[in-house]
C-alpha cells in the first residue's frame, strides 16, 4: 500500500513539474509555425478537370498569404493585344459552362421534387377539410409544380445527351 501511495504522488509531482513548461513551449512552436506559413512560398494548385485529363497537368500559382493580389484591370492594360485562346482552352470553356448547367438543373430537380414530396404528404393529410380552398389551391400547385419538375428532367436529359455527343464527362 505503502509503494502505491509513494508511486502516485511522484507520479502527481512529476506531471505538475512538465506542465508549464509544455505549455510553454507549445506557445513558442506555434509562434514558430505561423512565421513559417507566412514566409511560405509560391504553391501549386491541382483543379479536378486537371485531374480528369489524364495527360499533362497545368497548375496555377498560389501566392503566399501576405502577398498582394493584382488587379484584373491593370493586368487588362498592360498588355493591350489579348491572346487568341486555343482549342482546348475554348473546350474546357464549354465544358465547364455545360457542367455548371448540368448542377443547376440537378438542383433545380431536387427542389422542385422536395416541394411536390411536401405538397403531396399535405394533400394526404386527410384531417384537414378535404373540400376547402386550401387544399384545391395545394392541389393546382402540386399540379404546376410536376410539369416544371417534368421540364426540368427533361432539360437534364438533353444537358447529358449533349455532353455524350461532346465527350464531356
Amino acid at each position: 500500500m505503502r509503494i502505491v501511495a509513494v508511486a502516485a504522488a511522484a507520479a502527481a509531482a512529476l506531471l505538475l513539474a512538465t506542465a508549464p513548461s509544455s505549455a510553454q513551449s507549445l506557445s513558442e512552436l506555434a509562434a514558430k509555425e505561423k512565421e513559417r506559413r507566412s514566409k511560405a512560398k509560391v504553391g501549386k494548385t491541382y483543379t479536378e478537370t486537371d485531374l480528369g485529363r489524364g495527360g499533362s497537368v497545368v497548375t496555377a500559382d498560389v501566392p503566399a498569404a501576405d502577398a498582394k493580389p493584382a488587379d484584373a484591370p491593370d493586368a487588362a492594360k498592360a498588355d493591350p493585344a489579348k491572346k487568341e485562346k486555343t482549342e482546348d482552352e475554348l473546350k474546357t470553356e464549354r465544358q465547364t459552362a455545360w457542367r455548371e448547367k448540368v448542377t443547376k438543373t440537378g438542383a433545380d430537380i431536387t427542389r422542385l421534387q422536395s416541394r411536390a414530396d411536401l405538397l403531396q404528404t399535405a394533400l394526404n393529410d386527410l384531417s384537414q377539410n378535404l373540400y376547402g380552398s386550401t387544399r384545391q389551391s395545394q392541389a393546382a400547385e402540386l399540379e404546376q409544380v410536376q410539369g416544371q419538375l417534368a421540364v426540368a428532367r427533361k432539360a437534364l436529359e438533353d444537358l447529358q445527351e449533349e455532353g455524350r455527343r461532346n465527350g464531356y464527362r
